[in-house]
């Protein structure tokens, strides 16, 4: 071996007697230190190196290294450099700005106070308008309007950036979702809308068409808060008519149930005329107490008298019955007593005064529904209308192309890195 001969020892030579000699034992020497010194050089090398060489599989170890380099990094970003270079097709973006208001100042809730933020009132509807956008109904309504299919897949669009015209509809709304986005602005709840496209007619035109359905919704939602709005104040005021049409029956029934018209008249005159007749059986009671010390009781005046004092007492009692006692056979004309009747009368006049109230109240928030119909109570501002924009926003060539390369070269040394680790424990 190579290695054995660097250990041979031939001892002391002697010196040839002729210079044909010395010639050739000058070249055995010359030779002799040559290749001492490239086994020298070779050892070197070995010990130097990165530790493959020395090693069984060296060779396919580096083949294995510069095929993974090639594979990884330069076809990846050769790639990388021919489709943003030369193939991808420019992509225009339009920008729009619009806010989502009450048409009253709302009330501040609690988190608005402390933080500054919009109500959450505010913020509802802005939702509403944003997840519309990115929604079926919208991709739907887009079709109809300014044809998305048709847009998004128009001829000379390179293959990885247009949409497929053949896929169904689920796949167009998830190819809208990339092209069109939006973003909220905090605290004022500013919605910025950017739409792509591969013109930029196409771009506007979708934006315009995008801002249009968005102000369609929000009158809708007018629309129907506003008629929610009467249907409800009119359902109401027909309840309350219809309760205080109940209570003025349910009155006429009363009065025509016990003959009165008005208790608390009744009652006073009744009374008037009680005390009337009282105060006339005081005085023919004595004036006939008078008349039995000079006449006999059974004299036929002083039987008048008393037959007439007999009819007043009866009258009396009759008239007293009828205002605080049950009917009985004393009052076989009356259904109730003017006292009872009162009772009724007092609970039907209180609920007849309430249902009043609620009925009035039920008209006021009926004519207050159809003025504030005509007036909008969500708005829908466009401050920042879509323009035609000049120059294409994508691809970013030159920052996508080096993205992809130091991507790539990062995912080359991290599997360089696990293949010395794994080589370094199977040695």
């Amino acid at each position: 071996m190579q290695g054995d001969d660097l250990d041979i020892d031939e001892g002391p030579r002697e010196r040839p007697a002729n210079a044909l000699g010395r010639v050739r034992a000058m070249s055995v020497a010359l030779n002799d230190a040559a290749r001492r010194t490239r086994l020298s050089a070779r050892r070197s090398r070995e010990l130097t190196s990165g530790g493959f060489q020395g090693r069984r599989g060296s060779r396919v170890a580096r083949y294995l290294i510069w095929a993974s380099f090639v594979i990884v990094f330069v076809l990846p970003t050769l790639a990388a450099a021919i489709y943003f270079g030369f193939v991808a097709s420019d992509q225009y973006v339009a920008h729009a700005e619009f806010t989502v208001s009450a048409g009253e100042s709302p009330l501040r809730d609690g988190i608005a106070s402390f933080t500054g933020l919009p109500s959450a009132i505010i913020i509802q509807d802005t939702q509403i308008v944003t997840n519309f956008i990115q929604s079926r109904e919208m991709v739907d309504k887009l079709e109809s309007k300014v044809g998305l299919r048709a847009i998004y897949s128009r001829e000379g669009v390179d293959a990885l950036s247009r949409f497929n015209p053949q896929r169904p509809i689920e796949r167009l709304l998830k190819y809208w979702k990339k092209t069109a986005t939006t973003s909220i602005k905090m605290p004022g709840g500013i919605v910025r809308l950017d739409v792509g496209a591969f013109s930029a007619e196409d771009a506007k035109k979708v934006a315009d068409a995008t801002l249009a359905l968005c102000e369609d919704l929000v009158n809708d939602l007018n629309t129907r808060i506003n008629r929610d709005a009467v249907a409800l104040a009119e359902t109401g005021f027909q309840r309350a008519a219809e309760r205080l049409s109940k209570t003025l029956a349910a009155q006429e029934v009363a009065r025509n149930q016990s003959g009165i018209l008005e208790t608390k008249l009744a009652a006073e005159a009744t009374t008037a005329l009680v005390k009337k007749l009282r105060e006339t059986l005081l005085e023919q009671t004595s004036a006939y107490d008078s008349e039995l010390k000079s006449i006999n009781a059974s004299a036929p005046q002083m039987r008048e008298r008393k037959i007439r004092l007999d009819v007043m007492n009866k009258q009396i009692e009759q008239l007293e019955a009828e205002m605080t006692q049950a009917p009985s056979a004393a009052a076989p004309s009356q259904n109730q007593t003017i006292a009872a009747a009162m009772v009724k009368f007092d609970a039907l006049e209180s609920e007849k005064k309430a249902d009043l109230q609620i009925y009035e109240n039920a008209a006021e928030a009926l004519e207050h529904s159809r003025i504030a119909a005509e007036f909008k109570i969500v708005y829908f501002k466009v401050f920042v209308r879509p323009s035609l924009p000049e120059e294409p926003e994508y691809p970013r060539r030159k920052l996508d192309i080096l993205l992809v390369g130091v991507s790539s070269l990062a995912g080359w040394g991290v599997l360089m890195a696990l293949a010395s680790v794994v080589r370094n424990n199977m040695a």
